[in-house]
């Protein structure tokens, strides 16, 4: 795909803000009863957006804080990663000017960092905590720009992205480059837990590509407009992939199950206005899911993570192990001092 000229790419800006400026009717993201009976719960992380897209996606700052943009204020925010909260909410707000055709920011954690790019053409950055943002050295003069989505390797820290170039995996710490797959120009982009797959919404259904080799791997075909999605590791539904819809749907994939298979896509949420890109809490294992007007958080219960590996916590015959341990090394030090 080649680069938008710069006059291209002002007038689609000016087309994006003035969708913008029109404030769609709110809806509520709510599960169904398969989704609640699987173990799910849904909250909402923050509300009061009003743009034709809301955030796009959001990064975990290494302060633990959240870090998300707007489209229609041309904003970075930085959040506490707490639920329940609006715009005001906000403990830094950093102002930015649109460089490509849609200028809403597409984020990720990569290795406890934040990267992001605006999308349709827009260069990569590091995000400080404080929400300002630097170029990523080298891949501007490289000609690398950002396409759509993006997402952290957990395994390398790498990004896996969809560029200009097609899909690409970047070093951002070396500021260097791999294309994975030339002919690959995905919207919605994730990450198998384990580094080895990418998941790239495309069309109407998703694709897992080898990162490694970049070769097709499987495909499904989801209807409802698949865009972000987060591949769950843990507990009983290991393996399943999480689809946020363009049509307000959320819908759980088994990529093991037969196309013909009643249970290999089940809805689990319904009733929102556009899903949008996801982005994992590589804090606590829940899943953003932007909408219009909003970013919700989706669990899936103890002992499992959305789109990241695991976050362990000691069971509690451990936890005591660990503290008798401790008591015990402690009277041993103080008889010795004795």
């Amino acid at each position: 795909m080649k680069p938008l000229s710069s006059s291209k790419s002002a007038v689609l800006a000016g087309i994006f803000m003035a969708l913008a400026a029109a404030k769609p009717a709110l809806a509520s993201l709510i599960l169904t009863q398969a989704g609640t009976d699987l173990g799910f719960t849904l909250s909402t992380f923050v509300s009061g957006y009003n743009a034709q897209y809301g955030p796009l996606s959001q990064g975990i700052a290494p302060n633990g804080q959240v870090i998300t943009g707007s489209l229609l204020n041309q904003r970075i925010y930085v959040f506490n990663d707490v639920d329940n909260q609006n715009l005001a909410s906000a403990v830094a707000s950093v102002p930015y000017t649109c460089e490509s055709a849609n200028c809403n920011f597409s984020m990720t954690t990569a290795g406890g960092q934040v990267y992001g790019a605006q999308a349709s053409g827009g260069i990569f950055y590091r995000f400080a905590s404080n929400g300002t943002f630097t170029p990523i050295p080298n891949l501007q003069a490289a000609g690398l720009r950002g396409y759509f989505g993006m997402w952290g390797n957990p395994v390398n820290g790498h990004l896996i992205a969809s560029s200009n170039l097609g899909l690409v995996d970047i070093d951002p710490v070396a500021g260097s480059f791999r294309v994975i797959n030339a002919g690959l120009f995905p919207d919605g982009v994730s990450v198998s837990p384990d580094g080895t797959t990418a998941y790239l919404a495309i069309g109407v259904g998703v694709q897992a590509y080898s990162i490694a080799t970049g070769a097709l791997l499987n495909s499904f075909a989801l209807g409802g407009g698949p865009d972000g999605t987060g591949v769950i590791s843990g507990g009983p539904l290991d393996g399943r992939v999480v689809s946020n819809n363009n049509n307000g749907t959320v819908v759980l994939l088994d990529p093991t199950k037969a196309v013909s298979d009643p249970l290999r896509s089940i809805v689990i949420a319904t009733g929102g206005t556009r899903g949008d890109f996801v982005s994992p809490d590589t804090t606590n294992g829940t899943l953003f899911l932007s909408q219009n007007e909003q970013v919700a958080r989706l669990s899936c219960g103890p002992g499992c993570s959305i789109g990241a590996p695991p976050v362990l916590t000691p069971e509690p015959a451990t936890s005591a192990l660990i503290g008798g341990g401790l008591f015990a090394l402690l009277l041993m030090r103080r008889r010795s001092a004795v």
